[in-house]
């Protein structure tokens, strides 16, 4: 009797630690191909400037048709996206997503970052 314990004992151990492997085998796929579309689809698409601003070199945008509330300030036409806070890898794009949203501007593939 002792050894029939020991071997549905070992059974059931065995085949939790098979599910548990399983699941973070899965877990880990799933984290890798999540990064790789939202790295693949932000960097593929997102334009310069903010939407319906027309580029004017060097990260520097114009705001031609007066959109969102920050042209309603004076000088507030054109927006300089070439400094560090924009330009950084990390972090540049979350700097432009809550820039456009103080602003009220929107940006496509930018507003869903914040």
């Amino acid at each position: 009797m002792f050894s029939f314990y020991s071997t549905n004992t070992f059974l059931i151990i065995i085949s939790c630690l098979s599910v548990v492997y399983i699941c973070v085998m899965l877990y880990n796929l799933y984290k890798q191909n999540k990064a790789k579309l939202l790295a693949t689809s932000i960097t593929r698409s997102a334009s310069t400037c903010p939407d319906y601003w027309d580029s004017i070199g060097n990260g520097r945008c114009q705001n031609t048709n007066s959109l969102g509330s920050c042209s309603k300030e004076k000088g507030a036409n054109i927006m300089d996206f070439s400094g560090n806070i924009f330009t950084n890898k990390t972090l540049g794009d979350y700097a432009k997503c809550k820039w456009a949203s103080a602003c009220n501007v929107s940006w496509s593939h930018i507003n869903r970052l914040c």
